[in-house]
């Protein structure tokens, strides 16, 4: 069997996204809205049902909301408190770093798609034939490829990659570099929003990123708060700028 067909920009975007949500989701299920402790009566009774030695039955301990109920088991109560709101929100700021890569990766992957038809236009873009060529790289080509092209393809992807960004303005210039230009403008009118919306949440978005990855989402002397609404608010927005994206540099 020959290998796998090479996963689209979209729907490598649309799996990595789906982490991003699980994180989310993870969040939501393991919060407690239980407000006191497991009551004996309960814990007698699981303790049976678990088979666990009477004399631990007091030691069980559990988590309760809408959708699940967790029994931890003796030696692991001290996990209730663990997971109490404050303690989720690191999945919270996950999710958010995990969407920004799942950005990254969308973008870089997709101008990869359109390179091809770039290279081929007389001339390229400006923007990619200012991309640089090391005489190792030249080297490197003529060593390995019998087909020059596809290490001039594998030079380029390389540096397609290393500037790949969340940020809108990184976005532009990566894009540029296959033709594509003033697309958040474009985005701005399919997602039906006002001028510059997108880049300002965009920007938003990847400036609370870049807090959570360089410094922990500090702030004064603790770390921002974080809450679901709000990460599934920016989730949505992702989705829908890359979805507009996506609809503007389809190959």
């Amino acid at each position: 069997m020959g290998a796998p067909p090479k996963m689209s920009a979209r729907a490598a975007f649309d799996l990595n996204m789906q982490d991003a949500e699980m994180l989310v989701e993870l969040a939501k299920l393991l919060s407690n809205q239980r407000t006191y402790r497991m009551r004996r009566e309960l814990r007698e009774r699981l303790g049976s049902a678990l088979s666990f030695p009477q004399k631990h039955w007091a030691d069980l301990e559990c988590l309760e909301n809408d959708r699940v109920f967790v029994t931890f088991k003796p030696g692991h109560a001290e996990w209730r408190e663990r997971l109490e709101e404050p303690n989720l929100r690191p999945l919270l700021r996950q999710s958010l770093v995990a969407a920004c890569a799942a950005i990254e990766t969308f973008c870089a992957d997709r101008v990869m798609e359109l390179y091809p038809a770039a290279i081929k236009q007389d001339p390229p873009p400006s923007r990619l034939l200012e991309l640089s060529l090391t005489v190792d790289d030249y080297l490197t080509i003529k060593k390995k490829y019998t087909k020059t092209g596809w290490g001039l393809r594998q030079v380029v992807e390389l540096e397609v990659r290393q500037r790949a960004s969340p940020a809108p303005a990184q976005i532009g210039t990566l894009f540029s570099l296959v033709g594509k230009s003033k697309l958040f403008p474009e985005i701005d009118k399919i997602r039906r929003v006002g001028k510059g919306t997108s880049t300002t949440e965009l920007e938003r978005i990847v400036e609370r990123r870049n807090l959570i990855a360089h410094t922990g989402d500090r702030s004064g002397r603790g770390r921002a708060p974080i809450s679901v609404a709000e990460v599934e608010a920016d989730l949505a927005i992702i989705k829908a700028i890359i979805g507009a994206l996506d609809q503007l540099t389809t190959v």
